[in-house]
């Protein structure tokens, strides 16, 4: 049962003649359910819009409609209702907060329509929160996987939502900045926190931010369907809905599919970056977020996303997790899967030579103040495993530096090259560089030069 009462006083207004206006026989109506919940959760702000929508009957004339949120975190001064139906012939005329009743408000609604109408009733509460994790299964071949989103909403509110709609908002709504714009359009001063103003200027923000997610969906708002992001000043987010309904009682948390997407295909590379990963090779799983992936309908939330490989045997074995931030469409998905002891790299110095040196003198000594070294590299890569594997290399080289390289190199920043290669089954290969370093007044400037 419901702990938000909602009830309907109905006062019947007699009129006899000239006699003055009396009202008598006043009806308690107690509304059935929720026809409709919908939630959307805004986690960075502990914030919830709450959208319900009911069955009212209304009399011509006054109407009275009561509300309570005893034992329950509902902001009362955001609460707020409109008819869905017969808007022209319905008006919300004010709103009283009884003194002898605490927690309950009471709206003064004249109608000119006498019957049933659809009407809305929203407000903020807190204490409902998401979290987004994601499941993956690669064939035996790892070149495949089935993967899988959910959402486990946590209901600390002490209320219970049946049947509810539930949306997400994902990223970062700069309410700060909302609410600033929203006091200088409305001529006043950026009152103080936490001010009955400033959470009138909250509420209307979050109302208007929440509004414009909603509203830069595609139509219909299927899960199917390609979410905008709206991006406003610093603030960046969109809206992500969750496939039907679900009933999320307070007290508990509910684990529900998101996302799903079968033979997603994926790329193994190994990385070897000692300066980032340490002195092994480390495997990865690389896909995108995108529709040749079976994925791109949607940015994908925040998460942990954990890792499986189908053994063959009605089994599974774990890989690996990790947890990855918000991933826009057509962005890139990398899983580092830690080292594999079947992937061995060595980087082996095979000769030094030092020449060009430069000398300078002063009155009693003669010292060597620039030189150039020259290094040969050959650094080997042995792959144990029964298949190709792609080895991806990337070496720091500090100093005024000449590089040359016999496989296909690049720069991926100043003092960085980056070499990539295939690495057939169970064979071995070396990637042979020749460096020149420029030191001392041979040096010009902090860079490789790819030759």
């Amino acid at each position: 049962m419901n702990k938000t009462i909602l009830a309907l006083l109905i006062v019947t207004i007699l009129l006899s003649g000239v006699r003055a206006v009396t009202a008598e026989n006043i009806d308690l109506v107690t509304l059935p359910s929720r026809e409709g919940v919908q939630l959307t959760i805004y986690n960075s702000e502990d914030i919830t819009l709450v959208k319900e929508t009911r069955f009212i009957t209304l009399k011509t004339g006054s109407n009275r409609l009561q509300f309570s949120w005893a034992n329950t975190l509902i902001d009362p001064t955001s609460v707020e209702i409109r008819a869905l139906e017969h808007k022209a012939d319905i008006e919300v005329v004010d709103t009283m907060f009884p003194g002898q009743k605490p927690q309950h408000l009471i709206w003064n609604i004249e109608s000119k329509f006498e019957g049933q109408v659809r009407m809305e009733v929203t407000y903020f509460t807190s204490g409902i929160t998401w979290a987004m994790d994601y499941v993956g299964v690669a064939d035996p071949d790892e070149t495949k996987m089935k993967f899988r989103g959910f959402v486990r909403v946590a209901n600390s509110s002490g209320e219970d939502y049946e049947d509810a709609e539930i949306r997400l908002i994902v990223g970062t709504i700069n309410l700060v900045e909302k609410i600033a714009d929203l006091a200088r359009r409305q001529g006043i001063q950026v009152p103080p926190a936490p001010s009955k103003d400033y959470t009138r200027l909250k509420n209307e923000a979050t109302r208007e931010a929440m509004g414009r997610a909603d509203r830069a969906k595609k139509p219909g708002g299927e899960q199917s369907e390609a979410k905008a992001i709206i991006k406003e000043g610093l603030s960046e987010y969109f809206m992500f809905s969750v496939a039907g309904t679900e009933t999320v009682t307070t007290g508990w948390s509910k684990r529900m599919e998101a996302v799903t997407a079968d033979s997603v295909a994926f790329e193994i590379v190994y990385r070897m970056r000692d300066f980032q990963y340490g002195p092994r090779p480390v495997r990865f799983y690389i896909w995108r977020n995108d529709a040749e992936h079976s994925l791109g309908d949607s940015p994908m939330p925040d998460g942990l996303i954990r890792l499986f490989r189908d053994n063959g045997r009605e089994g599974l074995s774990f890989l690996g997790q990790q947890r990855v931030e918000y991933v826009p469409i057509k962005a890139p998905i990398e899983i580092n899967l830690g080292t594999d002891d079947l992937v061995v790299y060595e980087p082996v110095k095979s000769n030094t030579n030092r020449i060009n040196f430069h000398f300078r003198a002063d009155a009693r000594n003669e010292y060597v103040d620039g030189w150039d070294e020259q290094q040969s590299w050959a650094d080997g890569i042995r792959n144990y495993r029964g298949k190709p594997i792609m080895f991806e290399l990337r070496r720091i080289w500090d100093g005024d530096v000449e590089l040359t390289a016999d496989a296909p190199t690049t720069l991926f920043d100043y003092r960085t090259s980056e070499t990539k290669l295939t690495i057939p089954a169970n064979s071995k290969k070396a990637i042979v560089f020749s460096f020149v370093g420029h030191y001392g007044t041979n040096g010009k400037q902090s860079r490789i030069l790819l030759k």
